[in-house]
């Protein structure tokens, strides 16, 4: 649903329309059309925004009929409906029964985001031909939407704070969909609930044992809802405590696609506003980035007032027991505070077992390997498994998935080339990915990296001491000295051992481009044992 205020201009009724105020809010989107019979805000509070409901995204027509000359109601009455999440009006008879617009009430509207829109004057126009055109237009966007998510969660984030609850986003999925949508827990205990329209739910809540039967037995319900059909589908958010979303749609059905997006914006919804005002799921926007989903990426990052694009670095902690993750959530506090020290945290929070820190680039290289050392030897005592990844210079969120996605699937690999080490390299993880499909090409392309290390010069050379050369490159990184505590002998002896490695390669394992052959081999090798 993306009709705007703008779009509605464009409508046959609407082009002679003028804008007098509000400018600045005319690419706020519409969901719906109301007439206000009375300004009366005493009114308004009593009868049309009852107990604090939010009608957000409505546009209202009225002729101010009833204060025609009382500019100061007229005011009362605007500032009430901004208040209630109204986005503008379509003043009609102004010059007919209503003066003219006081200025005082334009410069009103224009503080407040308020569209004030003037219709010709005239006797002959009607409000049914308004509402009739936007009506049809709305209808026409609702059933060619194919992003409800992005929607309803760009209306949440308009929203004045306090009205952020899950009862106001099962409203707007309500009336995205024109149905009745329940929220229950396990035992079908009714937890939130929007009806549409709103005048059935008493007969909702009258039926609502036979509407849990039909839902658990696909069976359509009797009686009042007989030409009805009740969708049932399992939320679990990330609480973990499973709940079921129920969608009562009477006439047409509702397509899968619409069915997927319903469930994903109420899951989304419940982890952000679920709990309470200030317990809010980071998580959602790390899903949205990892999943490569722009749209609700940008929302989201909206309603965290987060700046994606100051996203240059991610590291990812993860282990393989049972306890690593509580141990990395009881750590997140100190984590974010050693990352403080290098670069500047974006944010963080738990993502599919994982552990993700997302900052700005480092300010210095040397600064932020010293500050990964740091953090992995602080929790290895906790738990010997726990491993970083560190991927550097990120560009875009495209880049950001790309590295979680080499993360996931070749950090195995990664940790059987570079078993001495717990703090992973991007580029370590892309080498990983290289390997694993030079094996995945077969026999004769594996050969072509690995024959200088199965014989040597010749096939009558003794065979290369495979073992010390992939300590002293892999694991040591070319260092004698470590490669001597590894192997638990004489840096001498080191010394000895690649000079004879040398002699039987036939050239010199450290100099490039030569020896990007050697670390290859030595990488696929350990892959295949």
């Amino acid at each position: 649903m993306s009709i705007s205020v703008n779009d509605l201009l464009k409508l046959p009724s609407l082009r002679q329309a003028k804008v007098v105020a509000g400018k600045r809010a005319l690419h706020k989107r519409v969901t719906s059309i109301s007439v206000l019979e009375s300004a009366n805000p005493s009114l308004l509070v009593d009868n049309v925004f009852e107990q604090g409901e939010y009608f957000g995204s409505e546009i209202a027509i009225t002729g101010f009929l009833d204060c025609a000359e009382d500019v100061d109601l007229q005011c009362a009455a605007i500032r009430r409906l901004s208040e209630g999440g109204e986005i503008g009006l379509i003043l009609f008879y102004v010059g007919v029964y209503m003066p003219r617009i006081d200025r005082k009430l334009i410069e009103l509207a224009d503080r407040l985001n308020f569209v004030l829109i003037q219709m010709p004057k005239s006797r002959d126009l009607r409000y049914a031909d308004v509402i009739s055109d936007v009506t049809e237009c709305l209808h026409r966007d609702r059933a060619h939407s194919d992003y409800i998510v992005s929607d309803i969660l760009a209306r949440m984030s308009a929203l004045p704070f306090p009205q952020r609850t899950m009862h106001s986003a099962l409203r707007m999925i309500s009336e995205a969909v024109m149905a009745s949508v329940l929220l229950t827990d396990e035992t079908g205990h009714l937890l939130n609930q929007s009806c549409w329209p709103p005048t059935i739910e008493p007969q909702i809540k009258s039926h609502l044992q036979e509407i849990l039967f039909s839902a658990e037995s696909g069976k359509s319900p009797e009686g009042y809802f007989s030409d009805t059909k009740v969708y049932r589908f399992e939320i679990i958010p990330d609480t973990g405590i499973p709940m079921y979303l129920l969608i009562v749609k009477q006439g047409d059905f509702i397509g899968k696609p619409v069915l997927e997006q319903l469930c994903d914006v109420t899951r989304i919804c419940s982890n952000i506003w679920g709990q309470g005002y200030n317990n809010i799921a980071i998580r959602e926007l790390i899903r949205a980035i990892l999943q490569d989903d722009p749209l609700k990426m940008r929302r989201l990052a909206e309603i965290f007032h987060i700046n994606i694009s100051d996203i240059h670095e991610m590291w990812i902690l993860s282990g393989d027991t049972e306890s690593s993750l509580e141990i990395l959530k009881k750590r997140s506090e100190s984590l974010q505070d050693a990352l403080k020290s290098c670069c500047s945290p974006v944010f963080s929070d738990v993502y599919e077992n994982n552990f993700l820190l997302f900052s700005g680039a480092a300010t210095s290289q040397q600064g932020s390997e010293g500050v990964s050392e740091m953090i992995i030897q602080d929790l290895l005592p906790l738990d010997p498994s726990i491993t970083l990844s560190r991927c550097c210079n990120l560009k875009n969120t495209t880049e950001v998935r790309r590295a979680w996605l080499t993360h996931e699937n070749y950090l195995p690999d990664a940790r059987k080339i570079f078993p001495c080490t717990n703090v992973f390299r991007s580029g370590q993880l892309g080498f990983a990915e290289e390997c694993r499909k030079i094996i995945e090409e077969g026999e004769d392309h594996i050969l072509q990296y690995t024959n200088a290390l199965l014989y040597g010069n010749s096939p009558d050379t003794e065979r290369i001491d495979e073992d010390t050369l992939a300590v002293y490159v892999l694991d040591a990184e070319f260092s004698i000295t470590k490669a001597a505590a590894l192997l638990h002998v004489h840096p001498n002896t080191v010394k000895y051992r690649l000079k004879n490695i040398d002699n039987q390669l036939g050239f010199r394992h450290d100099k490039m481009p030569d020896s990007m052959r050697v670390y290859y081999a030595l990488a696929i090798r350990r892959l295949l044992k």
